[in-house]
């Protein structure tokens, strides 16, 4: 983890703003033009503002995590999953897998078009899970849970700095995929037994903290302010990157 931690700190999106500004600048000078990617509903967008790059750049590291974790609990793995971590035994009954199936095929479109953007790519494409990850439905639910929990804390953190930097097609993509991982972590939830499974009213700090009323009960999600806050936060769930 300390040369993970080490190699993040050279990489351009957690230097500080006039940095990562004029790393911008020189892309869009290399490139000859503005580099364009395909947002949403098939919109295009140029080079992003400085604040939103970090967090879509974080995010293409997020979705490969996303793609390895489902693929290795439904025993296929994924590209972006370490050798030996794939289940080799069925953990889901076969509605349950038909849930985890659904959310790699969300994921992997996601990572396209975070990809597509022309931005500094994520430094690593492979992600090792701790021992045992894969080895029992309830560690390996119990990942699931912490891994979407950070998801939609980054996404949250993406829509608000693409919003302020007044970056509307960058705010409109994050919410457009955080609303999905708050699809999977309420059948996350579902499958763990939690009752009822969609267990808050809002997300981020919006009338914090819940309330206890049926359907208020979940803690609220964190608003990571920094793209490496949220990369911080997946280190912490002990995932090795290669």
């Amino acid at each position: 983890m300390a040369d993970l931690e080490r190699l993040l700190k050279r990489v351009d999106f957690f230097k500080p703003v006039t940095t990562r500004r004029s790393f911008m600048q020189k892309l869009a000078l290399a490139s000859g033009a503005a580099a364009a990617g395909a947002v949403g509903l098939g919109k295009v967008t140029g080079v992003m503002a400085d604040s939103a790059t970090d967090f879509v750049t974080a995010a293409i590291g997020a979705e490969r995590i996303g793609i390895a974790f489902y693929g290795n609990a439904i025993g296929s793995g994924s590209p972006y999953s370490a050798a030996g971590d794939p289940a080799t035994s069925t953990l889901l009954n076969s509605s349950h897998r038909g849930y985890f199936s659904a959310a790699f095929n969300q994921e992997t479109p996601h990572l396209k078009v975070l990809s597509s953007l022309g931005l500094p790519d994520f430094p690593f494409h492979t992600f090792k899970f701790p021992a045992g990850t894969f080895a029992s439905k309830g560690s390996m639910l119990a990942m699931g849970a912490s891994l979407e929990a950070i998801f939609i804390g980054a996404y949250l953190g993406a829509v608000k700095q693409g919003a302020s930097a007044g970056n509307v097609l960058v705010a409109e993509a994050a919410a457009q995929i955080c609303g999905i991982e708050c699809e999977h972590r309420v059948l996350i939830n579902d499958i763990m037994g939690i009752s009822p499974p969609n267990d808050r009213f809002y997300e981020g700090d919006v009338a914090a903290p819940p309330s206890g009323a049926q359907g208020d009960t979940g803690a609220r999600s964190v608003v990571y302010a920094t793209a490496g806050d949220a990369v911080h936060a997946l280190v912490a769930l002990g995932i090795s990157p290669s």
